[in-house]
């Protein structure tokens, strides 16, 4: 659904309600934090409000930040095949190729995926616009898989981070 991208002076008219509706998935699946987030308003810029996101995203208890970390489909993965991703993440994976890979490259995809789930009990998070191409995210996910629980999970909200503030990006005209 495309609309026009947001002024900073349209975006401290909205209501609490509003803001929800538009932010709602830019932590993917979590439309708290966009609830959280519009208490803030009225924002001194752009910066300040995806600020207010990363602070709130870095200060969630390890337990909520396991809990948006599952919340992330696997890349590559069943959701993408049957069309059940939300309209964000299927833009994200379908940038990157994802949506376009040979049979081997998917099933090397889809074993890494289950490798990391096993061992931290999330999926594989990256930003997938700013690796960009297939071979960047292989390398990540098979590096990543050396770290430890703590690091990885610290890694993992950085790489929401990023793909939150892309996804803000998205809906404001910041110029």
């Amino acid at each position: 659904m495309m609309r026009s991208k947001l002024s900073l002076e349209q975006l401290n008219e909205l209501s609490p309600a509003d803001f929800h509706k538009i932010f709602d998935n830019v932590v993917e699946c979590w439309p708290e934090a966009a609830i959280f987030c519009s208490a803030m308003l009225p924002f001194k810029s752009f910066d300040s409000m995806i600020s207010i996101f990363e602070n709130y995203l870095q200060r969630l208890s390890t337990e909520n930040k396991l809990r948006i970390l599952r919340l992330h489909p696997d890349l590559a993965g069943k959701l993408l095949d049957t069309h059940q991703l939300t309209e964000e993440s299927s833009l994200e994976q379908a940038s990157a190729g994802l949506d376009k890979l040979t049979p081997g490259d998917k099933a090397r995809m889809t074993t890494l995926n289950e490798e990391y789930k096993m061992k931290f009990g999330f999926p594989f998070v990256i930003c997938v616009r700013e690796a960009s191409k297939f071979e960047a995210i292989l390398t990540g996910v098979t590096e990543r898989i050396n770290n430890n629980p703590e690091i990885e999970l610290d890694i993992g909200i950085g790489e929401v981070k990023k793909i939150c503030r892309l996804r803000i990006l998205e809906l404001i005209n910041k110029l």
